[in-house]
């Protein structure tokens, strides 16, 4: 599916002053923030794991729980965030991309952050949460500036989650400098980031699921009904709301629990429509189905938690969201993204499989660590070592990709049987578009 099509639809063109293939012209923004960001994903885990003893002696500002949910929370989402929202907007909205001095200094904002978080650059409490805080707020709003600027309201849901984060990430320092844990600082992200997850993946799965049926011949999904859509979304939203208050609900948590498994119900009725097992054979495809599946199931097993009072199904929604939610969907965003705009065909590359698999399963072992607490100390581990050999694969398999040069679909060869060569430029639709055209990539 093509950024430039979309554009074209919306009225607007990506501006062309280079004369190079799209992906050269617009494909800059992702390369260094998916990289920085695979690179973190490995990091703190395997630094929280392992070697954050070593680290602790630089006297960090947060303790190893909190430096590892703020590095995930607030560094790793921020950077996908990055990479994903600078190559679309410039799509949406038909503005230049971002030169490359403000983006190289984004970088080196988000760098400096992750180190002061750490503890390298010996700074206090209220500088650290300055300049940890500071590549949120940047890029919130170079985002802002862009869709202002081009007067593109029906784009400004994308800079929704980033003022969340922002809030989410003052709050967690405040809490940290009164010496609280940071809890609902934390939930507040996870909260935001899935919302923002819930209602992207009902734009793009469903889109990039029609373009891959119609491209491969096969039965085509049955038509969308709006109304299913919108109030699946919308009690999705709603039951987000309910799970971070839930913690204080006490009496009325039966009733939180109702919420969360009717929404998990709609969800799952939604999703069911968009045909997930027509996609089996397609990796960038099924990664987005099983990403999406995480959020109904987080809702399941929260309501399931409050109408039965377990704390340990309360715990596992959290992994579930956080490491199912958005590891797979923002990994199947940037296998698809390091794809398409770099001229390559959007087919998964070898090696893609086992990467989800990983995430999948480090989920289930995270979650499953906290259920079955005869099994903790070996499953802990192994939800570790899968996170991290899921963001090595990445780096591995598609990293190449994000350091060489683009190439033309001359270059990139043909595509599959039945399958329409890719322009360089596919990633989502347009926030407007609300049909999938058969002349789109998936």
């Amino acid at each position: 599916m093509s950024f430039a099509s979309l554009a074209s639809r919306s009225g607007r063109s990506p501006p062309d002053r280079s004369g190079a293939p799209g992906a050269a012209r617009h494909g800059a923004s992702f390369r260094p923030f998916f990289l920085a960001g695979a690179l973190q994903a490995v990091a703190v885990i395997g630094l929280w794991g392992a070697a954050f003893p070593l680290v602790a002696r630089l006297d960090p500002p947060l303790g190893p729980a909190a430096w590892h949910a703020h590095e995930l929370l607030f560094g790793y989402v921020p950077a996908v965030q990055a990479g994903f929202l600078l190559t679309a907007v410039p799509h949406w909205t038909g503005r230049r991309p971002l030169a490359t001095a403000p983006l190289a200094a984004l970088v080196v904002l988000w760098i400096v952050g992750r180190l002061a978080v750490a503890g390298f650059l010996g700074l206090g409490p209220f500088a650290v949460a300055a300049v940890a805080t500071a590549f949120t707020v940047a890029l919130a709003a170079v985002v802002t500036h862009e869709i202002v600027a081009a007067r593109s309201v029906a784009t400004a849901a994308a800079v929704v989650s980033l003022a969340v984060l922002v809030v989410a990430q003052i709050l967690f320092h405040a809490a940290a400098a009164s010496g609280h844990d940071g809890a609902f600082a934390s939930r507040l992200a996870l909260a935001g980031v899935t919302a923002q997850m819930m209602l992207l993946g009902g734009r793009i799965v469903p889109a990039f699921t029609r373009d891959y049926l119609v491209e491969t011949g096969r039965a085509p999904m049955p038509d969308s009904v709006r109304r299913l859509d919108t109030a699946a979304a919308g009690l999705g939203l709603f039951a987000l709301v309910v799970w971070l208050g839930s913690p204080w609900l006490d009496d009325a948590a039966p009733a939180a629990g109702v919420v969360l498994l009717v929404a998990a119900v709609l969800l799952v009725v939604r999703q069911a429509r968009w045909a997930p097992l027509k996609t089996l054979d397609e990796p960038l495809v099924w990664s987005l189905h099983l990403g999406a599946a995480m959020t109904p199931l987080g809702f399941f097993i929260a309501g399931a938690g409050a109408l039965l009072g377990d704390g340990a199904l309360a715990a596992a929604v959290i992994h579930v969201w956080a490491i199912g939610g958005i590891g797979l969907m923002t990994l199947a965003l940037m296998t698809r993204v390091s794809l398409g705009h770099t001229g390559r065909p959007p087919r998964a590359l070898r090696g893609s499989t086992a990467i989800v698999l990983a995430i999948a399963l480090a989920a289930a072992a995270r979650a499953g660590s906290g259920l079955v607490p005869a099994w903790t100390l070996p499953l802990l581990p192994l939800a570790g070592g899968l996170w991290i050999a899921a963001y090595v694969g990445f780096l591995v398999v598609y990293g190449p990709l994000l350091v060489r040069p683009g190439v033309t679909p001359e270059r990139s060869g043909a595509a599959p049987a039945g399958v329409q060569a890719p322009p360089a430029a596919a990633l989502t639709r347009h926030p407007d578009s609300r049909r999938s055209s058969s002349r789109s990539r998936p």
